[in-house]
């Protein structure tokens, strides 16, 4: 019952006792190296989806007239249908920039360059202890630690949800159990979440948009046909009207 216990609150040491320094230096940079890997995975999938959500804007430019100059009876009014196309070519702007400033590919591929020499690092770092029995001089330790910071300096640095995800999956490293790991594993992914919610959003609109348009669907329609508006109108001023006459019968 106490190991129960003991792992549902993640009640133990949560990090892996290092021996030395040189074993300390080595979990730091197998920690660092996990987190610019998934920095990198993060940035790709960032720039995937981003060019995703641009074919798809673009699409749906070309689809509206295109059903406009076909003259198939549309849902909405040309005026409406303009103002779409106004918004989805603004969007398709706003994202095109937004891919070429942001340099996702070459980014993600430097944070993986920087995994991979921090690697060569560690490998090394191995080879000497095992040299040595385990231990290596303070002179050696000061060298690996110089070249450990000039390969984590050479490169931007990974945020907070990337380690989130490191020590997730580094289990040999970090013992993190029961209800601590499933509010870790929640945060890290609602954060990654988040950062796709207003692409997906902007999707939606545009093929719930183009659904009310064909005549499949009618979600915005009465919104912007102005049926609704003027319903609602036809509904006050009737409501004015009952109210004028049973206050003019009561004169």
């Amino acid at each position: 019952m106490k190991k129960f216990i003991s792992w549902i609150t993640a009640g133990g040491e949560r990090e892996r006792a290092a021996k030395d320094a040189a074993e300390k230096l080595q979990m730091s940079m197998r920690t660092t190296a996990k987190c610019r890997y998934n920095a990198s995975s993060r940035l790709q999938r960032q720039g995937k989806f981003s060019f995703f959500t641009t074919t798809v804007l673009s699409l749906g430019l070309v689809f509206i007239p295109l059903m406009q100059n076909a003259e198939v009876p549309l849902a909405f009014q040309a005026n409406v249908l303009n103002m779409m196309q106004i918004f989805l070519g603004v969007a398709v702007l706003v994202y095109s920039v937004v891919i070429g400033t942001a340099r996702y590919d070459m980014r993600a591929e430097q944070l993986t360059e920087c995994g991979d020499k921090l690697k060569e690092l560690i490998r090394s770092l191995d080879k000497d202890r095992e040299l040595s029995n385990g231990s290596i001089s303070g002179e050696k330790l000061a060298t690996y630690q110089k070249h450990y910071s000039e390969i984590v300096t050479d490169v931007e640095n990974h945020d907070r949800n990337d380690y989130r995800f490191a020590t997730l999956e580094m289990v040999n490293d970090y013992f993190i159990t029961g209800l601590p790991r499933l509010k870790l594993y929640t945060e890290a992914h609602l954060i990654r979440a988040f950062g796709f919610t207003l692409p997906i959003i902007l999707m939606l609109m545009e093929v719930i948009f183009i659904t009310d348009m064909m005549g499949a669907t009618e979600i915005l329609t009465p919104y912007l046909n102005g049926t609704a508006v003027k319903a609602k109108l036809t509904n006050h001023s009737s409501e004015v009207s009952s109210t004028s006459t049973e206050i003019i019968q009561y004169a």
